[in-house]
């Protein structure tokens, strides 16, 4: 079978196939996950059940053994005086008890007074922890003997009086306790093992005599068993196999501190698991080898065929032939429509070929008319050119011919502080072809010495005689518009200036005509209240009076009136109290015509400020409020003035709907009037600046910055102007 490489047809091909086969690879998977974590738990309940019944064993063991020292120490024999009776006794006891290794009567004071097995023991034994046990709480006591390999039960006989005649004992060989393994018939490599509290091993199935009487506290398993007291968990054993254990305390009437622990190979755990597994990826496997035999097999006729037609097609067609064609008949199929819809197109490709000879003597032409300069270069550091279209004469001084002859000199008319900027965009462009894109303005001297300014744009396309690349580009002159740019930047700043004077006079004029107001209109209703008082407290009936009562009424209403324009005209705070008082005023009124709560906060530093600045921030901020009342659905507002620097800092926040500034900046029109991109036009004028943060559902931050006054200076001649009510 030939190897295919991996972007053949065959190959996508069998590549799908085995994509569409991957949910079933990943079923076969998860449900031998689901059936291998079922049968571990089952497993898991099966060892823990034989810990369970090897515990048992054991305490009826224990069990068994309490009831015969119970009733041993009501025989007078054992609790007399003849030692000789007491061994005779407990030997014929003995015989009938075989499990035992050996039964005896220890003296309080710890020196054995008469054993079954007739054998004296000279040491005292009272150092045995067992024995101090009994005889401590006059109760039943166990624990191992290591140095006789035994393991001993022992019981106290107490007076009348509560004194402690005698301790029996008896004594069980260790390597009995681990018998049950073989009743059990636990598995190969499989162990068994019983321990104390201490961490000594009482028992080991299989290697009882390697492990019996040794401490072992510092390994994995004995670690858990001593922690948890019964649990099952995977871990290394005492010869370092790894199984799944169980484990459980042993217990009986008496704290025992024993555990008894079964450790199953891990290999006996999981084998029914990876038999499934292995059933599962066989099956799997044999329906993908079919699917790939189709596919390599059935694609050959139904699809690599007529490929292959259509790319013999294309190749004949790329060489330059534009009569090729498929050859392949029409159908239904997808393939039969791609043969039709390649065939169209190398018609249309050959009709396009004509029309493209006729096009490119009509495109040099144009390119040689057109007032811009053309040229094709390559893609090195200087940009060597060979081909330049004739204005290059007309626009720099220079002929093609000296262009192309000289590769150094487009770099060296190139104005010196643009020089390094167009060769790092060069560099750049060079680093990163095919695909570079070269695009620059900058200003260049003619042949005569005459600076224009050029925008430079090229593109890199590959090259059809030796299947590199080169920049194709054009050189425009930029000069007479960046003339009239310059110019229309004048007339901006001039603009911005204009408009910050008109700021003042219109402030200046607002003034004017609240400073009449007061003075006029205001002083004439206000006497003319006082009159109307004067006329009531003189009319001649109660009907009279009270009719000028309500003209009076009317008058003081007008009065208000008159005063709220002044206000919203000019404040009189402003010039009287400064900014901070006024934005103070302006927060209050916001809050009690609007019902919002506007909190208004000040770090209490001087803050010297030309007119035209704080005309500006005062207006700006009431825009903003009225911005937040009408549009925002706000609840809250905060608005705050500090120092930093030599700068003054106006926040104003509020908790509203927000907006989306792109929105808002495509949609502003020269109606918006005084608002938030027309305030910062106003700041950047006198060096300011004006920062917006808001996203829908997220509430509006405007803050406004200024330029603060290092002089002192007059905020006004007119000073004069009352802010109190009169009566």
């Amino acid at each position: 079978m030939k190897k295919l490489p991996l972007t053949s047809l065959r190959s996508r091909l069998a590549s799908l196939i085995l994509l569409t086969l991957l949910p079933l690879l990943g079923l076969t998977i998860y449900t031998y996950l689901s059936e291998k974590n079922q049968v571990v738990a089952h497993i898991r309940q099966d060892v823990l059940r034989i810990a369970q019944f090897a515990a048992r064993d054991q305490e009826q063991l224990i069990e068994r053994t309490r009831q015969l020292l119970l009733a041993l120490s009501k025989l007078p024999e054992i609790v007399g005086t003849d030692s000789t009776a007491c061994r005779n006794m407990l030997s014929d006891i003995l015989e009938e008890y075989p499990r035992y290794t050996n039964l005896g009567v220890i003296r309080p004071d710890g020196q054995l007074f008469c054993s079954a097995d007739g054998r004296p023991r000279e040491a005292s034994l009272v150092d045995q922890s067992w024995f101090r046990h009994s005889l401590k709480t006059k109760d039943f006591a166990l624990g191992p003997t290591p140095e006789e390999g035994t393991f001993d039960i022992c019981y106290p006989t107490v007076d009348d009086a509560g004194h402690i005649q005698a301790v029996l004992f008896a004594s069980v060989a260790m390597d009995q306790l681990h018998q049950f393994s073989y009743q059990v018939r636990l598995p190969a490599h499989a162990e068994f093992l019983m321990i104390s509290r201490n961490g000594t091993v009482l028992a080991h199935f299989p290697e009882h005599d390697r492990w019996a009487g040794r401490s072992a506290g510092d390994t994995a398993i004995i670690e858990q068993i001593l922690a948890k007291g019964q649990d099952t968990a995977e871990l290394p054993g005492l010869d370092g196999v790894t199984r799944l254990y169980a484990f459980t305390p042993l217990s009986t009437v008496v704290d025992t501190g024993f555990y008894v622990g079964v450790g199953i190979p891990q290999r006996v755990v999981y084998s029914e698991a990876q038999k499934v597994l292995l059933q599962h990826f066989a099956g799997l496997g044999l329906v993908i080898m079919a699917a790939l035999l189709a596919v390599w097999f059935g694609s050959e006729v139904l699809i690599l065929k007529r490929v292959r037609a259509m790319a013999g097609a294309v190749e004949r067609l790329s060489a330059g032939d534009m009569t090729a064609r498929s050859g392949l008949p029409y159908g239904a199929g997808e393939l039969d429509g791609l043969a039709r819809a390649f065939d169209e197109m190398a018609a249309a490709l050959e009709r396009r070929a004509f029309e493209l000879r006729a096009a490119e003597g009509k495109y040099r032409t144009l390119v040689e008319q057109i007032p811009a300069i053309t040229y094709a270069a390559n893609p090195d550091q200087l940009r060597t050119t060979f081909y330049i279209s004739p204005q290059v004469i007309e626009i720099l001084g220079f002929s093609p011919e000296e262009w192309m002859a000289d590769s150094g000199l487009w770099m060296r008319q190139i104005h010196a502080e643009d020089l390094q900027s167009v060769k790092r965009m060069l560099d750049d462009c060079c680093a990163v072809l095919p695909g570079a894109n070269f695009r620059c303005e900058y200003r260049i001297f003619s042949k005569a010495g005459r600076q224009l300014w050029l925008t430079d744009e090229a593109v890199c396309v590959r090259s059809e005689r030796d299947n590199g690349y080169y920049l194709q580009g054009i050189m425009i002159d930029i000069s007479e518009r960046k003339t009239a740019q310059e110019q229309l930047m004048s007339y901006q700043r001039q603009l911005r200036s204009l408009a910050s004077q008109l700021l003042l006079a219109e402030e200046r004029e607002r003034r004017r005509i609240a400073a009449d107001l007061h003075d006029h209109v205001g002083q004439a209703l206000a006497i003319s209240r006082i009159k109307l008082g004067m006329l009531k407290e003189a009319s001649p009936s109660e009907e009279y009076a009270t009719r000028v009562d309500e003209v009076r009424k009317l008058v003081g209403q007008a009065i208000k009136d008159t005063r709220s324009l002044i206000f919203k005209i000019s404040s009189p705070i402003l010039y009287e109290l400064g900014l901070e008082a006024a934005l103070e005023w302006l927060a209050e009124e916001t809050q009690k015509k609007h019902d919002i709560l506007v909190k208004y906060w000040d770090d209490g530093s001087a803050k010297q400020l030309q007119d035209d600045v704080r005309v500006l921030l005062f207006q700006a901020v009431n825009e903003l409020l009225v911005n937040v009342v009408k549009h925002s659905r706000a609840r809250t507002v905060e608005l705050s003035t500090r120092k930093t620097g030599e700068r003054i800092v106006v926040n104003v926040e509020d908790d509203g709907i927000g907006f989306d500034l792109a929105e808002v900046a495509a949609r502003r029109s020269a109606s918006d009037g005084f608002g938030l991109f027309s305030i910062r036009e106003r700041l950047s004028h006198i060096g300011g600046d004006l920062e917006i943060h808001s996203e829908p559902g997220g509430g509006t931050r405007v803050t406004l910055v200024a330029r603060l006054s290092k002089l002192p200076g007059p905020i006004n001649e007119d000073r004069n102007m009352p802010v109190r009510d009169e009566k």
